[in-house]
C-alpha cells in the first residue's frame, strides 16, 4: 500500500469517527438558507411580532401567500402554529391571505340601500 493511500484512509477514518462522536444538534450557523428562513419566520410568529414577520418575509423574499401555504412550524401550518401560540397580531395579519388562498371570498354589495 502506498503511504499516501494509507494517510488518506487514516484521515477519512478520523473524520468519520469524530463526526459520529459529535452531538446531532445544529447551531444557527450550521443550518441551510431555507432552514434559517423557516426558523426565522416561525420565531417571529411565536413572538407575535407582525412587523418583524413582515420584515423577515421580505428579507428572505417569501410572499405572504407562500408563507401561509408552505411554511411548516412544529408540524403545523404557519396559521395553525400562530393560533396555537396565541399570536393574535400574526393571525390578524395573515387571515385575509389564508381566506384568499383557501378560496373563501366575501362579497359586499356597496350599492344596496340601507
Amino acid at each position: 500500500m502506498n503511504s499516501m493511500t494509507l494517510l488518506r484512509s487514516a484521515a477519512l477514518t478520523i473524520t468519520v469517527a469524530t463526526s459520529l462522536a459529535m452531538p446531532a444538534t445544529a447551531s444557527k450557523g450550521d443550518l441551510s438558507y431555507i432552514d434559517q428562513a423557516v426558523l426565522s419566520v416561525c420565531m417571529e410568529a411565536s413572538q407575535d411580532d407582525a412587523f418583524g414577520l413582515v420584515k423577515t418575509l421580505k428579507a428572505y423574499r417569501i410572499s405572504k401567500d407562500n408563507a401561509v401555504k408552505k411554511v411548516v412550524c412544529n408540524s403545523q401550518t404557519l396559521m395553525d402554529f400562530a393560533r396555537t401560540e396565541q399570536a393574535h397580531k400574526v393571525v390578524k395579519l395573515l387571515a385575509p391571505v389564508e381566506r384568499r388562498v383557501n378560496g373563501n371570498v366575501t362579497i359586499k354589495d356597496v350599492d344596496a340601500p340601507l
